[in-house]
């Protein structure tokens, strides 16, 4: 740990303060195991849901729920992680959706660090 009365403090990379701020959120948000429970469940509901219009609907009704959950918990960072990715989930029906590996990739890499901070 570097010694923060030091000048040199500066001069530490960028990637230090980055991974230290990563760092920083998930010691803050210690997502407690049952919401990554329902975390995980959510994702492999959208898994389901690639070509199934109610099933789709089920996911995006799901995660809203979720997101409110997360707000509650004053967990900003996850909440706004969740928000972009039902700004990206617009269920249609008869037709696949355009953004599916894109929802899929954000959720999976959700459940990933929420597993991650709870190990922390």
């Amino acid at each position: 740990m570097p010694d923060f009365t030091s000048p040199d403090i500066l001069s530490l990379p960028s990637n230090y303060w980055k991974q230290m701020l990563n760092w920083i959120d998930f010691m803050v948000e210690c997502i407690p195991s049952e919401i990554i429970k329902e975390l995980q469940s959510i994702c492999q509901l959208h898994e389901q849901a690639v070509c199934n219009h109610d099933k789709c609907r089920e996911f995006s009704e799901s995660l809203s729920g979720l997101l409110v959950r997360f707000e509650d918990m004053k967990f900003y960072r996850t909440a706004d992680r969740l928000m972009s990715i039902l700004l990206n989930c617009q269920p249609k029906e008869a037709s696949h959706c355009e953004k599916a590996n894109l929802v899929g990739e954000m959720m999976k890499e959700i459940v990933k660090e929420a597993k991650n901070s709870a190990k922390i």
